[in-house]
């Protein structure tokens, strides 16, 4: 137990530091600079890496440095890259400036991405077989995304759905989701509703048998056949939000898909994505398994 597949979108983040966002016409110097590895597939399959070494992608790098970069840095991670495939197309990128009080602008060229077409998908249909769990997001096409989720339904295979970033999902794909991970600003998006309880009834009512509702440092709400409660968070001293719920949901689906107890499953992704808020950055700043167990013991 406990193999997952991870299909999603793969970034390289520009970060600028500025003193303040530019305005239109303006230029401005930087007094900092750094690149990182991102995207939200790539972000999750690294933070269930942690908990298994039986993580595979499948997402689609351009033939480029910064694709060679971001496969390799996968790799090292100990996420199984053997799905991911390289092409003419720019690997996507976030164009990102930051200001001294820490807001920012983002421009997301989704670039190589978006070639991560159902044609590819169909390609890997025996990897999606033999997963115990497969994950995404929606970062990549979304005909893509329903192309993964109808054969892993298909093959009874439980699909993770993190509905981000927000756009509104039809019935029929949500209908064949088994969890789903949204933040409240994305249930608001697929619910139409204002209350987090509302909003997961609604879901529920449409077929989707598990929600988890992201509550930031107040921890999740989750609502199941057994189960209506929320479970608390741990306290940290936040200094960047960047991927922890990335980081929540990757090691959410590796340890639902390990066949851990669900209350467990989310007392170790509260850890993992509080933990992920202590330090700068995506993927530099996920936690060791070892840290995950020291909070959770605190």
């Amino acid at each position: 137990m406990g193999k997952i597949v991870v299909i999603g979108s793969i970034n390289m983040d520009y970060t600028a530091l500025v003193h303040k966002l530019p305005v239109v016409g303006e230029t401005l110097l930087a007094h900092n600079f750094k690149m990182s590895g991102g995207g939200k597939g790539a972000n999750q399959a690294m933070a269930a890496a942690i908990f298994s070494d039986s993580v595979k992608m499948i997402g689609m790098v351009g033939d480029d440095i910064a694709g060679h970069a971001l496969y390799e840095q996968m790799q090292k991670k100990g996420v199984d890259v053997s799905c991911v495939e390289f092409c003419d197309t720019p690997t996507g990128n976030a164009l990102i400036y930051v200001d001294d009080n820490g807001r920012n602008t983002i421009v997301v060229y989704p670039g190589a991405n978006h070639q991560l077409t159902p044609a590819i998908i169909r390609k890997y249909e025996d990897v999606i077989k033999e997963a115990d769990l497969v994950m995404m997001q929606l970062e990549i096409p979304l005909e893509t995304v329903k192309e993964a989720t109808e054969i892993a339904y298909k093959n009874n295979v439980p699909v993770l759905l993190n509905p981000a970033p927000a756009q509104k999902l039809d019935e029929e794909l949500l209908n064949k989701i088994t969890y789903i991970t949204p933040n409240e600003t994305e249930l608001l998006r697929l619910a139409n509703a204002l209350e987090t309880y509302k909003g997961a009834l609604k879901l529920r009512e449409i077929g989707v048998k598990n929600i988890i509702v992201t509550l930031g440092s107040k921890g999740c709400y989750v609502k199941t056949d057994d189960l209506d409660t929320r479970v608390e968070s741990f306290k940290v001293n936040a200094i960047d939000t960047t991927a922890a719920g990335d980081s929540f949901s990757g090691a959410l689906a590796v340890n639902i898909a390990k066949g851990l107890d669900l209350v467990d499953a989310l007392k170790i992704a509260n850890a993992t994505g509080a933990l992920t808020t202590t330090k700068v950055g995506a993927q530099e700043a996920l936690p060791t398994k070892e840290e995950v167990e020291q909070l959770m013991k605190q």
